[in-house]
């Protein structure tokens, strides 16, 4: 799945797009669509298994740490 997602997202902006966002997978679903408007190519049948795989390795869980960890360091 990563190679598809690779070929849906990256042609018009790099991966560091996609793993920074931390998003849920109702917020992925939007963004998935915003894309699809845009040109992004997003078969239909391929749509359930990349948000499982995007909500999975980029969803809201996967965020916390880095999150946390930024916060602290912005209060030092």
């Amino acid at each position: 799945m990563q190679a598809k997602v690779k070929a849906a997202c990256t042609q018009c902006h790099n991966a560091s797009r996609i793993t920074e966002q931390h998003l849920t997978r109702q917020e992925w679903s939007v963004q998935l669509d915003k894309m699809a408007a845009l040109g992004a190519e997003i078969q239909d049948a391929d749509r359930p298994a990349l948000l499982t795989y995007l909500t999975k390795n980029f969803g809201p869980e996967k965020g916390g740490k880095t999150a946390a960890k930024k916060s602290t360091e912005d209060s030092k």
